[in-house]
């Protein structure tokens, strides 16, 4: 009886944390099924973002994980995903991506020689 009451928690509860898909006409593909015992949905955008999730309820103890990942585009063009498992234990980052670093060029300047006053002015 406590799994049927658990189960039926989830399915009135579930719908609006698995509602966070962008919506309009910036979607390729859009996905959100229940399932006998959870859910899954994904989704994916022109722009590069893509997400998928997997909800499993454990009939035994009545707890919910999911699994999934989530991607995007960096203004770099690289393409950047991030896995994740959220259960019991809490939301947990699997494979998590790289820092984007901006690499700074020094630009070189034709001109006069710098004096040696203004090089030691520099150093101390």
């Amino acid at each position: 009886m406590r799994t049927i009451w658990v189960l039926s928690v989830v399915f009135v509860m579930l719908p609006p944390f698995i509602t966070g898909a962008p919506i309009g006409d910036d979607l390729i593909s859009y996905e959100n099924v229940q399932t006998e015992n959870g859910y899954r949905f994904s989704y994916e955008t022109k722009d590069g973002q893509a997400r998928e999730e997997v909800g499993t309820i454990d009939p035994s103890t009545g707890v919910l994980t999911v699994t999934g990942w989530y991607s995007y585009q960096a203004p770099d063009g690289a393409t950047y995903r991030v896995d994740f498992v959220a259960d019991e234990n809490g939301y947990r980052i699997v494979n998590q991506p790289p820092p984007v670093v901006t690499q700074l060029i020094p630009m070189v300047v034709a001109g006069a020689p710098i004096s040696n006053t203004v090089l030691l002015s520099l150093v101390g």
